[in-house]
């Protein structure tokens, strides 16, 4: 089984009910950048670590199965934005993910569909890095739409045009290959138009990237995109949260999912 298939065996196995943890370190212990990322956040100032822990059992009963799973779909996706030429757009991915989630639980949502939430804010990116390793020149093309003040359902329609495809289309092909659950990839399909809570939420979190990142495809701000949800008076604690996260899985100078 190849790390990417394991990666998500991995997530999958974090989000059982009541997922085995000695079973969980098992299987953490096959993917190398995987289990270096585990024991270093485990160890980071960010869970309050008192005492440092070295073996991979000890750093996910530090940490919990859950947040386990994310970081290894967050190196799951860091695999494919630097294999497809993008490394730029991971640390957004994060962000919104973690956006997401914050956001769903603030909605209502439990803590099942709150795991998927980060996963489809996580992967909010795939169509643009699909799009980008096809043509080198994409992202470049999509920021000059953007300096012309085009609204999101014309930059869908001029990818079309452009790109033979686009990127909510682009998204939904990968996610669907990769067996993604339904919920996830019809979130990310309707990021522009989301209907049920779960899709406002995605469509919540991918906003709180800035304004000018290589990732962003909303034309709303991260403070509109909360009032929209009544919720305004947490956006600074949120965006907060999500930045803190990003921070502490990518240290500056030393990324945390590259390995060690």
């Amino acid at each position: 089984m190849d790390p990417g298939h394991r990666k998500l065996e991995l997530w999958q196995r974090c989000t059982d009910e009541e997922p085995d943890l000695y079973g969980v370190a098992a299987l953490v212990a096959t993917i190398p950048d995987v289990a270096a990322a585990v024991v270093r956040f485990a160890n980071s100032s960010y869970v309050g670590a008192v005492y440092p822990v070295g073996s991979v059992l000890d750093a996910v009963i530090r940490i919990g199965s859950r947040q386990v799973g994310a970081i290894a779909m967050a190196s799951a996706n860091r695999d494919l934005v630097e294999t497809w030429g993008v490394p730029e757009l991971w640390e957004d991915g994060l962000a919104s993910g973690r956006a997401a989630k914050f956001i769903g639980r603030l909605m209502g949502l439990g803590r099942r569909e709150a795991e998927n939430l980060f996963v489809a804010g996580l992967f909010s990116s795939a169509g643009a890095a699909a799009l980008a390793s096809d043509d080198p020149g994409y992202l470049a093309w999509r920021a000059k739409q953007w300096s012309r003040g085009v609204s999101e359902s014309q930059l869908l329609s001029r990818e079309r045009m452009a790109f033979q495809s686009d990127h909510v289309t682009a998204a939904g092909r990968i996610l669907e290959s990769w067996n993604m659950p339904t919920m996830i990839v019809d979130a990310v399909a309707s990021h522009h138009s989301p209907v049920t809570t779960f899709q406002k939420a995605v469509a919540a979190g991918m906003a709180v990237t800035d304004p000018f990142s290589p990732a962003r495809c909303l034309d709303t701000s991260f403070p509109a995109a909360m009032r929209r949800l009544d919720l305004a008076a947490h956006t600074n604690s949120v965006s907060s949260e999500a930045l803190r996260y990003v921070d502490a899985l990518s240290p500056a100078g030393d990324r945390l999912l590259a390995g060690i």
